[in-house]
């Protein structure tokens, strides 16, 4: 292994239909001397949007070919498949032993030290470490929750809601859960660690989360260290996350955590006071979405049967 003082990581960006974006956003990870390779999976819905991202990717290949790896094309997979895609393009292309997962509105910024992170994986059982998401924007739809909680009730309140709550000042610690922004030993790939298509819904609801439960489940730990981050621009306009009736986000909600509560909680008694919980939650939160989060429950565990 190199030292740790001279490695570099790999960074993956799946984008939908922000070349604009992307344009803003590609150049703080290009010329960053903590990244040795930037792998984008670039998809539009039309070809005028492909034409754009194009434009965009080839200016920097130009300039930064050996850095940059890149894959136009117009149509729309969705975010889980997309990851998947990077992750397999990763095994092939990726020199580096550690995979930074990114999206294509974060920037980061010199101060924020991926060597921190990288240290971590001088421990053996170390699979990912991941840090703060700082918002530049406040999001209307599907908002971070910052919450600066004791011990790990952070991650309590993520195991019950799916929600991941962003622990940004009680660390470094071991976490069950790490904010979307976090590097991976490239290896887990090779041991089948893939985002579950199931949850490749319009929200996407809880696909991070089972990703890194896969982790643990493997026999790796993860490490929330605050002092490694990014900046969130908040883009709502394009990308993954699709607009939709308050209805049906909040269907595709209870049917991808019901599926995770299926998925990963063996014990009757913990599936049964999370789903409560979640039925209480939103019943409270939307009352008059309650019967759609009631089919999403519904949909979930007969999928689940099958």
């Amino acid at each position: 292994m190199a030292e740790r003082g001279k490695t570099k990581v790999t960074v993956l960006i799946p984008t939908y239909d922000r070349p604009d974006v992307l344009k803003q956003t590609l150049p703080f990870w290009l010329f960053s001397d903590q990244i040795s390779k930037v792998i984008v999976t670039a998809e539009a819905s039309t070809d005028h949007k492909a034409r754009l991202y194009e434009n965009v990717l080839g200016k920097y290949s130009a300039t930064h070919g050996e850095k940059l790896f890149y894959r136009v094309s117009v149509g729309r997979s969705g975010s889980v498949k997309s990851r998947n895609e990077l992750l397999s393009l990763a095994l092939k292309f990726a020199e580096s032993e550690f995979i930074l997962l990114a999206d294509d509105d974060y920037i980061l910024p010199k101060e924020s030290k991926i060597s921190i992170a990288l240290n971590y994986f001088r421990i053996k059982d170390i699979g990912a470490v991941g840090g703060r998401v700082v918002m530049l924007g406040k999001r209307a739809i599907d908002p971070d929750f910052f919450l600066n909680l004791p011990m790990n009730l952070a991650d309590i309140l993520t195991d019950i809601t799916g929600y991941i709550f962003l622990d940004v000042s009680h660390g470094p610690r071991i976490a069950k859960y790490l904010p979307p922004f976090f590097i991976i030993r490239k290896e887990l790939i090779k041991y089948g660690l893939m985002y579950d298509v199931r949850f490749d819904t319009p929200t996407s609801f809880r696909e991070e989360s089972d990703f890194q439960r896969q982790i643990r489940e493997l026999g790796y730990k993860l490490v929330f260290d605050p002092r490694i981050y990014v900046y969130h621009i908040a883009v709502e306009e394009g990308g993954n996350r699709k607009l939709m009736d308050p209805r049906e986000r909040f269907y595709w909600k209870a049917r991808n955590h019901t599926i995770f509560l299926l998925k990963w909680n063996s014990s009757l008694l913990k599936r049964i006071q999370y789903q409560l919980f979640l039925i209480f939650l939103l019943g409270i939160y939307r009352p008059q979405y309650f019967r759609y989060v009631l089919k999403g429950i519904k949909d979930a565990i007969h999928l689940s049967k099958v």
